[in-house]
C-alpha cells in the first residue's frame, strides 16, 4: 500500500522566498516524516550561486551580472533562473535508503520519461562520450558542468541537481532548462534543441505521477502550513536574505 504523500502546487516565489521555503519543507520533512513534492518557478530573472562558489566568481560572467542573485544551501554552478522548471523533493531519511547516486537516477530517470510523452529524447550523461563534454576547472555556470546522472539533450545539459541532507531527512533539487535565457545565451534549452516546448502544468503533473509510482506514494494537494510559512519568513530573515550569508564566500 502506497505511503502518502504532499503535493505542493506549482507556484513562482521571489528568490529568497523559494530558498527559504524549499529548507522550511526539508525541516518540516525532518520531523514530520511525510514526503513532499514541490514544483515552482521564479518570479523574476534570478542567478544562484551554489553553496561553494566564491561572489567574485559573478564577474566572470557578464550576461548575468545586472540579476538578483541568491546562494542556495546546495552544491554546484550558478543557474541563471528564467525559463527553467524547478522541483523539489523531499524525503524522510528511513526513504531515501542507499547511495545517494540512487536518488539522482531514479527522479531524472522519471523526468526523461515525462519527456518522452511530449516527443523530447534525454538520456543520462554517463551514457555518452566523456571526451566529448569534459571540461577543467568547472564552469561558473552548473549547465556548462556534468555529472553522470545530468540529462542532456543532443550533447547540452537540460537537468541538474543537486541534494542536501539533514538529520532525518533529504532535499534534492533540480532545474529544468525549458528554453534559452538572453542572460545566459550560450544555454540552449528544449526548445531550442528539439522546437518543443512542454507546457510546464502538464509536465509537472506527468512527472508527478510517474514520482508517485516510483517511490510508491500517494500525493495529496496540500498547501504550505501555517508554521512552515512562519519558519520560511525566519529563515529569510536570518540566512538566505542575510548579506552574510550570501557573501560567505
Amino acid at each position: 500500500m502506497a505511503s502518502i504523500g504532499r503535493l505542493i502546487p506549482l507556484t513562482a516565489g521571489d528568490p529568497i522566498e523559494n530558498m527559504s521555503i524549499d529548507q522550511a519543507l526539508l525541516e518540516s520533512t525532518s520531523h514530520g516524516k511525510v514526503p513532499a513534492l514541490r514544483f515552482y518557478r521564479w518570479s523574476r530573472p534570478t542567478l544562484s550561486l551554489g553553496y561553494f562558489q566564491k561572489f567574485a566568481d559573478r564577474d566572470t560572467h557578464a550576461e548575468s551580472g545586472g540579476l538578483d542573485w541568491v546562494r542556495r544551501s546546495t552544491g554546484g554552478g550558478a543557474i541563471v533562473h528564467h525559463h527553467e522548471l524547478t522541483y523539489s523533493l523531499f524525503l524522510p531519511a528511513d526513504r531515501s535508503t542507499g547511495h545517494h547516486r540512487d536518488l539522482y537516477t531514479q527522479v531524472h530517470g522519471e523526468v526523461a520519461a515525462s519527456l518522452r510523452e511530449f516527443g523530447v529524447t534525454a538520456v543520462p550523461y554517463r551514457m555518452l562520450s566523456r571526451s566529448l563534454l569534459a571540461s577543467t576547472p568547472a564552469p561558473f555556470l552548473c549547465f556548462q558542468r556534468r555529472t553522470d546522472e545530468d540529462l542532456v539533450v543532443s550533447g547540452y545539459k537540460i537537468l541538474g541537481s543537486a541534494q542536501r541532507k539533514v538529520r532525518g531527512a533529504v532535499l534534492q533539487h533540480g532545474s529544468l532548462l525549458l528554453k534559452s535565457s538572453s542572460y545566459a545565451p550560450q544555454l540552449p534549452g528544449i526548445a531550442e534543441l528539439t522546437a518543443t516546448l512542454p507546457p510546464i502544468q502538464q509536465l509537472s503533473e506527468k512527472l508527478a505521477n510517474r514520482l508517485a509510482n516510483r517511490l510508491e506514494l500517494d500525493w495529496q494537494e496540500d498547501g504550505l502550513r501555517d508554521q512552515e510559512l512562519e519558519s520560511a519568513a525566519k529563515i529569510a530573515v536570518a540566512k538566505f536574505g542575510s548579506t552574510q550569508w550570501k557573501r560567505r564566500r
